[in-house]
Order: C-alpha cells, then structure tokens, then sequence
C-alpha cells in the first residue's frame, strides 16, 4: 500500500478508482462480507476513529487505514490461526478464498 501511494498518490488510491483495484486485496478471503463487516466492526470498538493520531497514518484517513490496513492484517492473523498456517501461506488463502467468502457470506 506504501509503495502504491508513492506511486500513484493517496487520492488516486483512495478514490473511486482506487478502491475498485483494492476491493480484491482489502477483502478478508473467505470470512467474506459479512466478515468484513464484523471485522470493521470489533475495529471500530477496539479503536473509535477519533482514537488515531492522523498523523501516524498521513495520507490516510482513520476509515481508509481500518480498511485498507488493518482489515487484510487481522483476516490474514485469523485465517494464519484458523488454518494453522504461517504469514505468507495465509496471504495466499486470503486472496484465493475471496471469491468464495464473498459468495458464502454476503452482508
């Protein structure tokens, strides 16, 4: 995500745009939408917006950082302890298993 914003700008990535390229990438694999929601969520009661210091997560906004940041990190940590798997094994199912949670579990 770093390397994308450098490249392109926060306002490409975050835009219209930017979000339909990184709908795959900030889907949480096979916990689906509904995952997503709940996910979103907890995060949101863990860690109320207004909690951030923005300018720790510059140029993005608290919304944009739970769901292009924190969102893939904890469905890649719960599908590492679902599956008994490590990081980049769990990245993989993350990403093949998308299309199915977002089957199996629309919101």
């Amino acid at each position: 995500l770093k390397k994308e914003i450098k490249k392109q700008g926060s306002r490409t990535i975050t835009g219209v745009k930017g979000q339909f390229f990184a709908f795959e990438k900030t889907q949480p694999g096979y916990y689906g939408e509904l995952g997503l929601l709940i996910i979103n969520q907890t995060l949101y009661d863990l860690f109320p917006f207004s909690s951030f210091d923005t300018s720790l997560i510059v140029p993005l906004s608290p919304a944009e950082f739970v769901q292009l940041v924190l969102v893939p990190e904890v469905a890649v940590r719960l599908i590492m302890q679902d599956l008994h798997l490590d990081r980049d094994k769990a990245i993989i199912t993350l990403r093949e298993s998308s299309q199915y949670g977002v089957g199996m579990f629309p919101d």
